[in-house]
């Protein structure tokens, strides 16, 4: 190596190392804009689409368990079975159940609803550790009073 090619790495180096300390130098006396996260939260833009899930109604819920969602959704993530209580009486779900893990958040299942009983919901903090956690009885989390 000649010293040609030394003082050309010397430069190149100092060249960086400047350029680098400017940036932070720059960003050192810009507002922060970290957001302590379990204390503080970012509002969710109106466009969020988060998890399907069930919309409240009357202490219960309008799934009529027709199967519209069941057979709309192209990654088959959803299962849904009804019954009658009685002769006289709609038929209700009575367990509705989703595979988040692959669900792709399309839509369709919402938009073709004809009882308008899904919504996105604007929850996000829904990870789990294993995939059997993403697989979500819609059910029993709306008589748990789950996420909204």
């Amino acid at each position: 190596m000649g010293v040609g090619q030394y003082l050309n790495d010397l430069v190149t180096g100092a060249w960086s190392l400047a350029s680098g300390m400017g940036v932070t130098v720059r960003y050192m006396f810009k507002p922060v804009s970290t957001v302590q996260y379990p204390r503080e939260r970012l509002p969710l833009p109106e466009a969020y689409r988060g998890h399907i899930e069930l919309i409240p109604h009357e202490g219960g819920h309008r799934c009529v368990a027709c199967g519209e969602c069941f057979r709309t959704c192209p990654s088959a993530v959803i299962k849904v079975q009804g019954f009658k209580r009685q002769a006289s009486d709609h038929t209700r779900a009575r367990y509705f159940f989703i595979d988040y893990s692959r669900c792709s958040l399309c839509g369709l299942c919402v938009e073709v609803c004809p009882e308008k009983a899904l919504r996105f919901s604007r929850e996000y903090e829904q990870a789990e550790v294993s995939r059997y956690g993403a697989v979500v009885d819609l059910m029993a989390r709306l008589h748990e009073g789950g996420p909204s």
